[in-house]
């Protein structure tokens, strides 16, 4: 489009049109034939892309996938539906990099945040040992944890625990008290 990736993304969202006969960005649809810009460059390729996998269209995915330049090992090449939906989407929109790189550039920094937070996670005194490491995120503070999932183990009454760590260190093995 000879657009620069910032004028791209401000052209996606909102009542935002390409008029591909005219090869003009245009706001408004007085003829209701154009296609929301997202629509048109995001949703509708994903949606064919999908569709084609899903319904078995093998020659029109084998087209999308060689355009999206999506490259597939010879086993990959061998599967069919989900499978394959799964391999071609995360070889073509890898959600995990992207997920990352917002969380990165968007969410404060653990420090920044849990001074201010701080309230919402603990309901103890906001003057206490405790909060305190939390406000600091204090490697030597007293353990604070949230534990988000607890998994049993094979052992009777003994768990995994996935948590976060506010306050504190945690090393493998260690004894928790909950």
């Amino acid at each position: 489009f000879g657009v620069s990736s910032e004028k791209m993304m401000k052209r996606l969202w909102g009542n935002t049109f390409f008029d591909a006969k005219r090869k003009k960005w245009v706001k408004t649809n007085p003829t209701g034939k154009l296609t929301r810009a997202f629509v048109q460059f995001v949703y509708n390729p994903i949606m064919k892309v999908t569709d084609s996998i899903m319904n078995g269209d093998e020659a029109t995915q084998k087209k999308m996938v060689t355009q999206l330049d999506v490259k597939l090992s010879s086993a990959e090449k061998e599967l069919v539906g989900k499978p394959l939906l799964k391999v071609v989407m995360r070889k073509w929109l890898p959600a995990a990099k992207a997920l990352l790189e917002m969380i990165v550039m968007h969410l404060p920094s653990p420090a920044k945040a849990q001074a201010y937070r701080c309230s919402g996670l603990y309901e103890g005194p906001q003057d206490d040992l405790a909060a305190k490491g939390i406000k600091a995120c204090d490697p030597n503070g007293p353990v604070m944890i949230y534990i988000s999932k607890m998994v049993p183990t094979a052992d009777k009454g003994r768990f995994v625990a996935f948590g976060r760590v506010f306050s504190g260190t945690v090393k493998s093995g260690q004894k928790v008290r909950l």
